[in-house]
């Protein structure tokens, strides 16, 4: 009987130690329970969160939710989560995308291409036009991704987590790309500081965190007293674009458009 106790207590060690192997960031289970709880606190639609290797090629985020009710989340945006408010920044950007309808936004300004088909003599039998859709790496610099980081902020700030995780996820980009990781690190502090600066008092408790503090804290020393101005004004406009959006007739065809918490949070 003891044998069979130690074994069975074994047995537990090693599927404890097991699941403490595993990263935050691949934890299935976790992810849907951090995803759902967003979308519950933004009175979003419910979906199931998934996880996927394939590279992300921005297809329709919004029809996926929508017609499968499901919220794709990919490895290599996961990886950079090391804690579970870093987690819930990740998974709210990605709910942000949605709510930005953000492949509608990119194929509008997608470059139209047109291709002819030729005979063997080089006359042309047929032409029609497609869009190109821009590839990651273009789009990611685009506002349709800013306002992602913005969507994601307001989210977590409504359910509870701390925005500026989503500082500390960036701060950990900036090794690999620090043009864009920089971009991404003022655009999210500029919309807290301006909307939300009592939530910049918290700070966080992470190394790239004061990393992606120091870039913020350069970027400001070196801006002028014109620039400043400018950046006010940008995010007034953010702003009042956000509530009127909020405000609009057409906000009930989106089910997934983020009035309620706009209007909550401003």
């Amino acid at each position: 009987m003891k044998k069979i106790i130690l074994c069975f207590v074994i047995i537990l060690c090693l599927m404890s130690n097991i699941s403490l192997a595993n990263p935050i960031n691949e934890d299935s289970y976790l992810i849907n329970d951090i995803g759902k709880g967003l979308l519950v606190a933004n009175h979003l639609p419910e979906a199931r969160f998934v996880i996927t290797d394939r590279p992300d090629t921005f297809d329709d985020y919004f029809v996926i939710a929508n017609v499968y009710k499901r919220v794709e989340m990919f490895t290599w945006e996961l990886s950079f989560a090391e804690d579970k408010e870093e987690l819930a920044a990740v998974i709210a950007r990605q709910i942000g995308k949605i709510s930005n309808n953000m492949p509608s936004v990119s194929r509008e300004k997608a470059k139209t291409n047109t291709i002819g088909l030729r005979d063997w003599d080089g006359h042309e039998i047929m032409s029609y036009s497609t869009k190109h859709i821009y590839s990651h790496e273009k789009l990611n610099k685009d506002a349709v991704s800013l306002a992602a980081d913005r969507t994601g902020v307001d989210f977590l700030i409504q359910a509870g987590y701390n925005p500026l995780a989503l500082i500390s996820v960036y701060g950990r980009y900036l090794d690999y790309d620090e043009d864009n990781a920089t971009a991404h690190i003022m655009n999210v502090y500029d919309y807290i500081n301006y909307n939300f600066p009592e939530k910049l008092k918290q700070g966080y408790n992470s190394e790239t965190y004061q990393k992606a503090l120091k870039v913020i804290n350069n970027q400001l020393a070196s801006r002028t007293g014109e620039e400043k101005i400018k950046v006010q004004e940008k995010q007034a406009k953010i702003k009042n674009k956000k509530i009127n959006q909020a405000n609009s007739a057409f906000k009930g065809m989106n089910p997934w458009n983020s009035s309620y918490t706009t209007l909550k949070l401003h």
